[in-house]
């Protein structure tokens, strides 16, 4: 079932399909790490935390996360809970753009993996507060 009203920003999608959106975006994420496409990789793990949080605030919401994926983080990185304030930090951190010097390390050692890890503690987080999906 769609959102409560299609026409809505938040209420377009249900908690669930939020989710759903922020695990694809979370592979896109994933995907551009291994191409080592940086600037991608930020975009991605901003859109899939921000979308992880949607989740939250159809059923919570909260006027202070604003609209945007940047301000959800923004302010999670301000007043969330402890784990939550510091994965939003590396995501409202990293830089968007390339670096200036590119270093070649193996896959696995690249700041990529601290980007999609904060990613996946939002995703994570957003998930046990929706609980589990109602059966209808």
């Amino acid at each position: 079932m769609p959102g409560s009203d299609p026409t809505h920003w938040l209420h377009r999608l249900t908690p669930a399909e939020w989710l759903s959106a922020a695990a694809t975006e979370l592979a896109h994420a994933e995907t551009a790490s291994r191409q080592r496409a940086n600037r991608a990789v930020v975009a991605h793990a901003r859109r899939a935390a921000g979308m992880a949080w949607n989740a939250v605030l159809v059923d919570h919401p909260d006027e202070r996360a604003g609209r945007s994926y940047m301000e959800h983080l923004h302010l999670l990185a301000r007043e969330a809970p402890a784990e939550l304030r510091e994965a939003a930090a590396v995501l409202c951190e990293s830089p968007g753009g390339r670096p200036a010097l590119i270093t070649l390390k193996p896959p696995g050692e690249q700041p990529e993996r601290e980007l999609l890890r904060a990613t996946r503690v939002i995703i994570d987080y957003a998930a046990r507060t929706i609980g589990p999906p109602v059966i209808q």
